[in-house]
């Protein structure tokens, strides 16, 4: 474990998560184990029944979460939330990685959804209320209005999907009953990237969080050697507000998403804190998180916990 890793008690499963692809697709490693999560949930990991958006609705129904569906603008997201039990608190929502963009080379897969659900696992241990809140065309809604390949593969990061997102995710809140409060956004691989892009739009935003993210995507495309994206980088906007507490967890044995990618991101926001973890691209993120925000582990968002 490196100087800055978080601590975690017992050992570490090391599940392959879904990685982000470029303009053509990569190949993720998969592991027959599944999150350190509790009993019930693990076993609904293990049944595996139904399509990848069937297994997230019965994960989500295990964890006591709330499903909807929301209409963004202009896409359809599906969404689960839970409540924090009365309590005024800071809302946390998560963003999943990519998923599974590309069938091959050069063939879109007909359904992204992920197959390895890293941020719902986060979300099952961490703080409340919560939200998870899924992209346009994932989970289940692949045939709504709106939806192409495009917008899964090339597209992903593009304006129209990172407004949808911000359409979306006020839309619950304000339904929920959460309207003002302040938010921490949280995103694992590709849904760090996305979180990135989402947070200047976010009046209330505390924390952004990303864990084994591009914040780079030009330069991550170039590294991997894949055509470049077309969409927004969160490497080109202007810095975040200095009240937004910023923490950004690299893998030191990430193969996918080099540990120093993003340096005209750091350059931009200086305030913000990076950590080196003792970890792969998909592996132990879920027990990392919750020994950092049941520990309070990390000054770096303690104000926003």
């Amino acid at each position: 474990m490196t100087q800055n890793a978080i601590p975690i008690g017992g050992s570490t499963m090391r599940p392959a998560a879904d990685a982000p692809n470029g303009g053509r697709p990569m190949l993720a490693r998969r592991s027959a184990a599944g999150w350190i999560l509790s009993a019930g949930l693990a076993a609904w990991l293990a049944a595996g029944c139904g399509g990848p958006w069937v297994r997230a609705d019965e994960v989500a129904a295990a964890a006591g979460f709330a499903g909807t569906t929301l209409r963004g603008a202009p896409f359809d997201h599906v969404a689960y939330s839970v409540d924090g039990g009365g309590v005024p608190a800071p809302v946390w929502v998560y963003l999943e990685g990519d998923g599974v963009p590309w069938l091959n080379e050069t063939i879109p897969a007909e359904d992204p959804t992920p197959r390895i659900l890293v941020a719902l696992g986060m979300m099952a241990e961490g703080p409340r209320p919560a939200i998870y809140l899924g992209r346009p065309c994932y989970f289940g809604v692949r045939r709504s209005a709106g939806c192409e390949p495009i917008w899964w593969t090339h597209r992903r990061f593009s304006p129209e999907v990172v407004g949808s997102m911000v359409a979306a995710l006020h839309r619950l809140i304000d339904e929920r009953g959460w309207a003002g409060r302040r938010l921490n956004l949280v995103g694992f691989s590709g849904g760090g990237t996305l979180a990135a892009l989402m947070a200047p739009r976010l009046d209330t935003l505390c924390a952004l969080v990303t864990l084994a993210s591009p914040l780079d995507v030009d330069e991550w495309s170039a590294s991997r050697g894949f055509s470049p994206l077309a969409g927004e980088n969160p490497a080109l906007l202007p810095p975040l507000p200095p009240a937004v507490r910023q923490l950004h967890l690299r893998g030191q044995n990430d193969r996918i998403v080099a540990p120093d990618n993003g340096g005209a991101f750091r350059r931009r926001n200086p305030a913000a804190a990076f950590r080196l973890i003792d970890v792969e691209h998909g592996g132990g993120w879920v027990e990392i998180w919750r020994g950092l925000v049941h520990a309070k582990a990390d000054a770096a968002i303690a104000g926003c916990l």
